[in-house]
């Protein structure tokens, strides 16, 4: 194909270009969208948390998956643009080559795609890096996580009573852990909190209201479900706490440490009798004032 012109020349840049362009863009979108897949930390997000435990780990996760959604959303934006220029180029010059523009996309093609078959290998090398990379750093942190729990055990017995798995789990969620409550409970509140508020209104105005939450609160019942883990962590909880009570045991906090120690209450009371007893206080009479 031979360019008559400088005008078709021109046209034949800009539309070559342009598309090199929509090429490029699109394999940034396949090369987020694998990263995303494949929870993979592309080298133009730098993100540094101070540990190495699993909490971090996520933390840098979920705000690497947040970055990769904003530049994705960017690309398709960009191709959007491009394809309408590459769309005008197509109506405005096409006449310009006398029936020959189908030949000059051919030829086009052909390069092109020579270009781009060494941009997606380059992409894939690129990928098996990021691979390696994030195994390397989920070894780090498994080793970090193991070291940790051998030296510091987030459950310590003193019981001749043996957990179960899904036991020692959830208490190694530690106290602060809410487990979801079920909705029943939530929708008795809602109707003793709404009656209440009904009542301050004026007789003759509170049937209607009455009738108009009745069925908002049906709405509200249908809708509202528990979290199946929630619900399992429940029940777990609830036969947990039965089976203490029934044999005399408790759990509380360690002293100097984050650990939840499972002891007797007689046992319990020992150590509390025997800590005031080794100690120097003593009982002010009743008398004092403070």
């Amino acid at each position: 194909m031979k360019i008559i012109n400088a005008q078709q020349a021109k046209t034949y840049n800009n539309f070559k270009n342009t598309k090199m362009k929509l090429l490029k863009v699109n394999a940034a979108i396949w090369f987020n969208k694998v990263c995303k897949t494949k929870g993979l930390q592309p080298t133009y997000i730098s993100l540094k948390t101070n540990g190495k435990t699993t909490r971090n780990h996520k933390t840098t996760q979920y705000a690497v998956k947040y970055r990769i959604n904003q530049e994705i959303k960017y690309l398709y934006k960009k191709k959007q643009h491009l394809n309408q220029l590459l769309y005008q180029i197509q109506l405005e010059r096409a006449n310009q080559y006398n029936g020959m523009w189908q030949q000059a996309l051919i030829h086009m093609d052909e390069t092109q795609r020579k270009i781009m078959e060494k941009t997606y290998q380059n992409l894939y090398k690129k990928i098996d890096i990021l691979t390696n990379k994030m195994k390397t750093t989920q070894k780090q942190t498994t080793q970090q996580n193991n070291k940790h729990i051998n030296i510091q055990p987030r459950i310590i017995n003193l019981t001749h009573k043996k957990l179960t798995k899904e036991q020692v789990k959830i208490l190694n969620l530690g106290p602060q852990y809410a487990v979801e409550q079920r909705p029943n409970k939530h929708i008795n509140e809602i109707i003793i909190e709404t009656e209440n508020a009904i009542r301050q209104i004026e007789p003759k105005w509170q049937n209607m209201y009455r009738y108009q939450a009745a069925k908002r609160i049906k709405q509200i019942k249908e809708n509202s479900k528990q979290n199946p883990i929630h619900k399992m962590q429940y029940n777990i909880l609830r036969k947990l706490k039965t089976e203490m009570d029934n044999e005399n045991i408790t759990v509380m906090k360690a002293d100097k440490s984050k650990a939840m120690v499972v002891i007797d209450k007689d046992k319990q009371h020992e150590k509390i009798n025997q800590f005031i007893q080794d100690t120097t206080n003593q009982k002010r009479p009743n008398h004092q004032i403070l």
